[in-house]
């Protein structure tokens, strides 16, 4: 279900002019799809040398319905994934040294599409909503708190789109960047809500690793986010075609027209924040929110484990500015 880019060898990492450190292993990095637009930083910093500058030798592993990321990051298969501050933070209170240390998004992407006679949240009381394993174990008990959900409408999501196409009374999940595109493709009418107008809801595609991982690599981790926040700002304002190839070499599937759609909608929503700040930063006065979020949703239970579920410090390391 995965397949793995290698980024040079530690001659090729010694021998690079820029470099700060050399790794004496991989940075093994997993997302949490296949390749597609919301990886393109990552697959720029990797294809144009970013991560080789920095002295490391990363390892860029995509996912799949079938692949649970947490479980990789656990056991030690990998050093970093996508998540979300939420998912650390319900780690933490099981015990779980799991750290949000960036993100890719300043707010989550994800949402639902529905029919056009649908015009908010509140209407979708008795409708069937698609949802997959993971939104249904996060984001899925906030909108029951809400809106008075019951888990008797929801149904798994497949990653098609044709279950909406056909019945007029489906919702389902999706990614703004994704399953809209689809839809306008099919020239099928919809409407895109977003979680985060209703919800108290995580950043878009986090950046998780462990409390021993920091201990053992601060210094890789902050090479690592500080290239990566690099590839992101040179995909947004350079060329793409570095990572659009990349991506497209992962994932065939993925086509061109659609990563370049999606790189404007990253534009016109502002999905990284406002131009000025910083690609990656963290901000601290979310962490409350998410967590008050979690409790009600009854997710997480009292006491303080869940502040070491963020950790604030990498901001320095992460200087490439919004634009």
């Amino acid at each position: 279900m995965k397949r793995r880019h290698f980024l040079a060898g530690a001659a090729s990492v010694l021998a690079a002019p820029h470099v700060a450190r050399a790794t004496t292993r991989p940075f093994r990095f997993t997302t949490n799809w296949y390749a597609q637009a919301e990886h393109a930083g990552f697959y720029q910093a990797l294809a144009r040398g970013f991560y080789r500058d920095a002295g490391l030798e990363v390892e860029i592993a995509h996912g799949g319905p079938q692949v649970n990321d947490m479980q990789l990051l656990l056991a030690g298969n990998c050093d970093m994934i996508l998540g979300g501050a939420g998912e650390a933070m319900i780690a933490q209170g099981r015990s779980m040294p799991v750290v949000t240390v960036a993100t890719t998004f300043a707010h989550a992407l994800a949402g639902l599409v529905v029919h056009p006679d649908i015009h908010t949240m509140a209407d979708l009381k008795g409708h069937t909503i698609l949802l997959s394993t993971e939104v249904r174990a996060t984001t899925w008990p906030l909108l029951k708190a809400k809106f008075g959900f019951t888990d008797a409408q929801v149904r798994p999501y497949t990653f098609n789109i044709q279950p909406f196409v056909l019945d007029p009374t489906i919702a389902m999940q999706a990614f703004a960047t994704s399953e809209p595109y689809a839809l306008q493709q099919a020239k099928v009418p919809y409407r895109f809500l977003s979680f985060s107008d209703v919800v108290a809801t995580d950043y878009g595609n986090p950046l998780l690793t462990t409390a021993p991982l920091i201990a053992e690599r601060r210094a890789d981790i902050a090479a690592f986010l500080a290239a990566s926040m690099r590839g992101w700002a040179d995909w947004m304002s350079a060329d793409p075609g570095p990572a659009n190839d990349a991506i497209r070499a992962d994932n065939p599937q993925m086509s061109l027209a659609q990563i370049m759609w999606s790189r404007q909608r990253f534009r016109d929503t502002a999905a990284f924040g406002p131009n000025g700040g910083f690609y990656g930063r963290l901000d601290p006065a979310r962490a409350g929110p998410i967590h008050d979020a979690l409790i009600a949703a009854g997710q997480i239970g009292p006491g303080n484990s869940w502040k070491a579920a963020c950790d604030y410090g990498f901001a320095p390391a992460m200087e490439s500015r919004i634009a």
